[in-house]
Order: C-alpha cells, then sequence, then structure tokens
C-alpha cells in the first residue's frame, strides 16, 4: 500500500509541478519579449543627440519588467526548490521500501529452502492422502509460485521508480543551477540598467525648464481632450433624446449589444499596434522635478515608425478632430464604451464610419528630433475614466 500511495502522490506533485512550471515559463517568455521591444526601441530613440522623457519612460520600464523577470525566477526557484524536496523525500522512502521488500523476499526464499523437502512439487502432492488434498496442494504451489514472481516483479518495479526519481533529482538540481545563473545575470542587468536611469535623470535635469514645460503642456493636451469626450457624449446624449422613440429604442439595443459585448472582452482586446510596449502607463504620476506631475488618462504606447493605429472593437467613429501639439484624435464608440486614440497622421475614417476591430485608422505620427513613435489610447464607460492596460491583451 505504502508503494501505491507513493505513485500516487508522485504522479499529482510532478503534475502540478509541471502546470506551475509551463505557467512560469510562459510569463517568462512575455516578459522577455516585451523586454526585447523596449530595447529595440530604445536604440532607435538614442539615435537622437537629445534627452528625451521617452527615452526616461523606456528605461524605467525596462527595469519595472527586469523586476518582473528577477521575481518569475525567484518563484520558479522556489518551485524546484519544492520538487527537489519532494523528490528526495520519496528517493529516501523508495530506497527504504526496495530494502524491506527484498529482506521479506529473501526471508520467503530461505524457508522455502528450509522446507524443500516438503514442498518439492512433485513428492509433496504424493504425499497428499487423497484427491482432494492433492489438489488443494497443487493450487497452494501455483499460488505460492505466483507471489513469489509478483514479489519480483514489485522489486524490479520500485528500483525502476527509484532509479526514475533519482534521475529526475539530478536534472532539477541541473534546472536549479541554470535559473541561479539566469537570476545572477538579470540582476548584472537590471544593475546596469538603474546606472542608465540615473544618467538619464541627471541629462533631464540639466533641461528642467524646458521639458518641465512640455510636461505641463501633456497635461493640457490630456485635459482639453478629456473636455473633448465629455463634449462628445454629452452631444449624443443630447442627440439621442431628440430622437424619434422608435429609433432611440433600436440604437439603446445596439448599443447595448455592442458594450456587453465590449465588456465581455475586458483584457481580450487587440493591442492598437502592430508592436509597442507602455511607456507611460495610466494615472497620476511624480516626475523628476519637482513639484510637477504627470496625470495620464491614458496610455502612452512607443511604437515603432510607421506603426499602423488599429481599433481595439467594432464600433462607430464620433469624432475626429486635430489638437495642437498632439495631431489628430479619433474616438470610436462602442455602445458605452468610447476608445480613443491621440497622435495620428495619415488618419482614413471619418465620422460616421462603422469600423472592425483591427481596422488601420491611420499611423502613429514619429517626433523628428527625438525620434519618438508615441501613441496615446484612452477607454471610457461613458463618462468614467478607465486603465486600458486591463483592458488590451498583450501576449
Amino acid at each position: 500500500m505504502k508503494v501505491i500511495f507513493l505513485f500516487v502522490f508522485l504522479g499529482i506533485t510532478c503534475l502540478s509541478f509541471s502546470q506551475n512550471r509551463i505557467e512560469l515559463e510562459r510569463k517568462r517568455k512575455a516578459t522577455l519579449q516585451e523586454i526585447s521591444e523596449t530595447e529595440n526601441l530604445l536604440e532607435k530613440i538614442k539615435q537622437s543627440k537629445t534627452e528625451s522623457l521617452e527615452k526616461y519612460n523606456l528605461i524605467d520600464r525596462k527595469i519595472v519588467l527586469r523586476n518582473k523577470l528577477i521575481e518569475n525566477l525567484n518563484f520558479d526557484l522556489v518551485e524546484v526548490d519544492s520538487k527537489v524536496t519532494e523528490l528526495e523525500k520519496v528517493t529516501n522512502l523508495l530506497g527504504k521500501d526496495v530494502s524491506n521488500i527484498k529482506k521479506e523476499y529473501a526471508k520467503m526464499i530461505y524457508l522455502s529452502y528450509l522446507n524443500r523437502g516438503e514442498l518439492n512439487g512433485l513428492i509433496y502432492i504424493l504425499a497428499s492422502k487423497d484427491l482432494n488434498q492433492a489438489y488443494k496442494r497443487l493450487v497452494y504451489l501455483k499460488q505460492y509460485s505466483d507471489y513469489r514472481k509478483k514479489q519480483i516483479n514489485i522489486i524490479k518495479g520500485v528500483q525502476n521508480t527509484l532509479f526514475t526519481q533519482i534521475s529526475d533529482l539530478e536534472n532539477t538540481k541541473k534546472e536549479k543551477g541554470k535559473l541561479l545563473g539566469s537570476k545572477e545575470r538579470e540582476n548584472e542587468n537590471l544593475k546596469y540598467e538603474l546606472e542608465e536611469k540615473s544618467k538619464s535623470v541627471a541629462n533631464l535635469k540639466k533641461q528642467e525648464s524646458i521639458l518641465s514645460k512640455g510636461l505641463k503642456e501633456k497635461n493640457r493636451i490630456a485635459e482639453k481632450l478629456k473636455l473633448e469626450i465629455e463634449s462628445a457624449i454629452h452631444a449624443e446624449v443630447k442627440a439621442r433624446a431628440n430622437t424619434k422613440k422608435e429609433l432611440a429604442i433600436k440604437l439603446n439595443n445596439t448599443d447595448a449589444s455592442l458594450s456587453t459585448n465590449f465588456r465581455e472582452n475586458k483584457g481580450k482586446l487587440p493591442w492598437p499596434t502592430d508592436n509597442g510596449v507602455i511607456s507611460n502607463s495610466f494615472g497620476e504620476h511624480p516626475t523628476i522635478y519637482k513639484g510637477v506631475k504627470m496625470t495620464n488618462n491614458g496610455i502612452d504606447i512607443s511604437a515603432a515608425p510607421n506603426s499602423e493605429v488599429r481599433a481595439i472593437f467594432d464600433g462607430e467613429v464620433t469624432r475626429v478632430k486635430f489638437i495642437l501639439g498632439a495631431n489628430y484624435f479619433v474616438l470610436i464608440r462602442h455602445g458605452n464604451f468610447i476608445s480613443v486614440y491621440l497622435n495620428i497622421v495619415d488618419v482614413n475614417v471619418k465620422i460616421g464610419d462603422k469600423v472592425k476591430v483591427k481596422q488601420q485608422i491611420g499611423k502613429v505620427y514619429t517626433d523628428k528630433d527625438s525620434k519618438s513613435t508615441i501613441l496615446h489610447v484612452e477607454i471610457w464607460e461613458e463618462s468614467k475614466n478607465l486603465d486600458p492596460e486591463m483592458w488590451l491583451k498583450r501576449i
């Protein structure tokens, strides 16, 4: 029974371990891919001689990703350590079981040897008093022979399992060594990136008067965009109020269907560009400049030059407008939800157009001086501002 329990326990432990490690490996690959994209974008930006906030944001993002990667490796090491401990326990128990079963078998063989005269097949059967006793002795001898074979098979089975466990233990310890090596390399990378961030901060502070004005300008544009969105929402509410009742019911039903689908796709909506990483996240953030904060009503995605902008869901274009200092923005309504795309050029949609998910609506503008290609994206549920990162599927 102990051997069977060990096999069941081992099976459950290995399955859980494998599933956890597969998920950790998937997340690690995704993080490494995002780090690689961030590094590629940084290389393009570094071609510019001027220091930019995007460069700082990308370095900062890379540090966040690097810490995430190190945390992932730490979790993986905990999993591996746990597996090593379990394997060592099971290996020891299996070793004891093999020893005990061998002792039992040796004892059985010894008793068989002592009783070899009595148990000598033909003599034992012929010495029976009658046919009934002869039959019983024949059955007994067969059962005895089967039992010996069974004991031999059990010994072989447990030994094979023991050898497998020892091999797994050695392989797992090797994996642990590789993980520790990876963690050491990532810590070295992190150290370098923190130094790079410090240099970037020092360079940016030399341009404080210019760049702090730029941050204030971004806040001004964000506020203007917010007013434009609120204006669009109010205009649509007013328009619907003036629409005939039958048409209003039809529109409301359509909107309800769209918004339900949009809501159900939270965390699954497609990325609005072919590539890119989030260089500035949602919400209010302190900056490197004293007393200057940055409010982000959405997310900023740093992308490659000439990146196309795509609709994240089916909907209707309700506004296309130019904002000085931020190029064009496009509003697309998806029932009760609105998606906003800012810093677009070559816009190829107009108000009233019905768009499909992943349909191109324009291209992201690339600044000639800073080499920055940044798409600003927002998601609203009527007048409620949402974090787009929670709605988009990254990888």
